[in-house]
């Protein structure tokens, strides 16, 4: 694993290096199948499923979960999970079957913990003579993993109508606070604070609220004074990769 590590550092740097003077080609042929993966505690495993795009050219695949530092390399990663197999080849148009088992270390059993799944690509090299100029990437797609104890109160799907939503101003911006009381991670694909027609959206810096945790959400504008009937609307993401709209009142 760390060959390949070293392996792709030197592909990006040669990259920012040589992209403005050959070719490049730049292509992700592996698709995780879904956006995020949940774990539920009582399950033996969980599986996540791959296929190669690409129609001529195998991929070099890597595969490992961290807890959040995306810098960390896959050898560093300290992670209550086991993935299997790390390493592999897929063939042009395969498929492939991640398997993850919990290792049973300690995690909260109150509410979901985060990690994330990566997937790193690297194409052959090609030993066509023609392609001698061309630039090949290494691509690595990061998703969520949910970690999710027996018992919580609730359910995923109803965590986005428990949400809270205040309008605090500091100098020249305004920012949305949200607060999540629920065990469970909310994930937002937008948000906005609408008065009447006038709508005002968040900026791009929205992500998700943690469990019983707060998120601030900068508006693109300064609103010194709500209106009355000012009410925030939002998308929210489901454990299968959907969004769903929500309404909620801003709260004084």
């Amino acid at each position: 694993m760390r060959h390949l590590t070293r392996y792709l550092g030197y592909v990006a740097a040669a990259g920012l290096c040589l992209a403005g003077f050959i070719g490049t080609d730049a292509h992700a042929g592996i698709v995780i199948t879904g956006t995020r993966a949940i774990y539920p505690a009582a399950d033996r495993e969980i599986t996540i499923g791959l296929t190669n795009d690409e129609k001529k050219t195998p991929r070099l695949v890597q595969a490992w979960i961290d807890g959040g530092d995306a810098t960390i390399s896959p050898d560093k990663a300290d992670v209550p999970f086991h993935i299997t197999p790390p390493v592999f080849r897929m063939e042009p148009g395969a498929s492939q079957s991640l398997r993850v088992v919990y290792t049973k270390e300690p995690l909260p059993t109150d509410k979901e913990s985060l990690f994330w799944l990566n997937v790193l690509e690297v194409p052959p090299k090609s030993t066509d003579a023609a392609d001698a100029n061309v630039l090949q990437f290494a691509f690595r797609t990061r998703i969520k993993l949910f970690f999710r104890p027996d018992g919580l109160r609730g359910q995923a799907q109803d965590a986005p109508k428990a949400l809270t939503w205040t309008l605090a101003n500091n100098g020249s911006s305004s920012a949305l606070q949200v607060n999540n009381p629920t065990p469970y991670y909310v994930s937002f694909q937008s948000v906005a604070l609408a008065q009447g027609d006038k709508l005002d959206e968040a900026s791009d810096d929205m992500s998700m609220v943690a469990p019983f945790g707060t998120l601030s959400i900068s508006l693109k504008n300064k609103i010194a004074t709500p209106a009355a009937n000012a009410e925030v609307r939002f998308k929210t993401i489901n454990d299968a990769g959907g969004f769903v709209p929500f309404t909620a009142p801003l709260k004084p």
